[in-house]
């Protein structure tokens, strides 16, 4: 129920010590100039509705073009391990790398201390079928990615073609033994 909503999800993954870009809630219309002003930063920023998927309610606002990414890194993590991790591209025309908005994607290796903070962030909303998506520091063995956000119901689309492995089938093996599931 925490990552459903990618403000509680934000504030989840601070008590971690997660490294996040910088966010502010804004509650209301009325009150977004205040939210941006406690951000300290200068645009571009991002915007997200507090629930989402597949890139629908993300806007990017700017007024001078700032950052600029190649892409996210998009790690699937089940059970407490790291089934897979794929590098998307950024659709060319947009700044998104959802796979459903026409992503590339390709196989990720991840270096350790990037599964130590994907399997802290899944932690973090205490999921065991997540996705948790980064950009990667300029030194991913030695400096933490951002983690941008974690998805409480991800889809498998892209994984298993970078990945080559059969996502959907250890999923379903998890679930299978009753140990692992329980009821709502």
């Amino acid at each position: 129920s925490v990552s459903s909503d990618k403000y509680r999800t934000y504030v989840k993954l601070m008590d971690f010590g997660l490294t996040q870009p910088k966010t502010a809630l804004i509650p209301n219309a009325e009150n977004w100039k205040p939210a941006l002003e406690s951000l300290d930063t200068k645009f571009p920023i991002i915007m997200k509705t507090l629930e989402g998927s597949k890139g629908v309610g993300v806007l990017f606002v700017e007024s001078e073009r700032q950052i600029e990414t190649d892409g996210d890194i998009r790690v699937i993590v089940l059970g407490g391990k790291i089934l897979a991790a794929m590098k998307r591209s950024v659709v060319e025309g947009d700044f998104r790398s959802n796979v459903s908005q026409g992503a590339k994607v390709k196989e990720y290796p991840l270096t350790e201390l990037e599964v130590e903070q994907c399997l802290l962030a899944s932690k973090a909303i205490d999921g065991t079928w997540t996705a948790v998506d980064f950009i990667p520091s300029k030194n991913p063995k030695k400096d933490p990615p951002y983690i941008l956000e974690v998805n409480h119901s991800p889809g498998t689309e892209g994984i298993e073609e970078a990945s080559g492995k059969n996502i959907v089938k250890q999923v379903v093996d998890y679930f299978a033994n009753s140990e692992n599931r329980y009821p709502v």
